[in-house]
């Protein structure tokens, strides 16, 4: 497991931890989890290695930076491309794969910052929505 201290914007210090896959990345402020980000390991093109979103769960933690700070510690520690396409889910008990307007800028909000590369994109992370 890895795990970083990250100082959000609200002054608040939060724990960033990885499990050792690199398929789930936690947010904890204390021993409570406030969010969830899950991926899946792909190999793609001629072997290319990342990790797709499938899971974007940081309603409890939103706006402070975390979502962002998640993404870049895991890009830091397993050192492949983080994809998003249109069939990501809000929370894990959700049966839908339906991002919320914010969860879509979120994630258009990375890409246009190079955090995260778009595959299959269909006009699910449009900002003119």
């Amino acid at each position: 497991m890895h795990q970083q201290e990250f100082l959000a914007k609200d002054g608040q210090t939060y724990s960033l931890r990885l499990n050792e896959t690199g398929e789930e990345i936690m947010v904890l402020q204390g021993s409570e989890q406030l969010g969830v980000i899950d991926l899946q390991f792909s190999k793609g093109f001629q072997g290319a290695e990342s990790y797709l979103v499938t899971v974007l769960d940081l309603e409890k933690c939103k706006h402070k930076g975390l979502g962002e700070a998640s993404l870049r510690f895991h890009q830091q520690i397993f050192r492949r491309p983080l994809r998003a396409n249109g069939d990501i889910r809000e929370g894990r008990q959700s049966q839908t794969s339906q991002l919320t307007k914010e969860g879509s800028g979120f994630i258009g909000h990375m890409r246009a910052k190079g955090v995260i590369e778009l595959i299959d994109f269909h006009g699910a992370f449009s900002e003119d929505e």
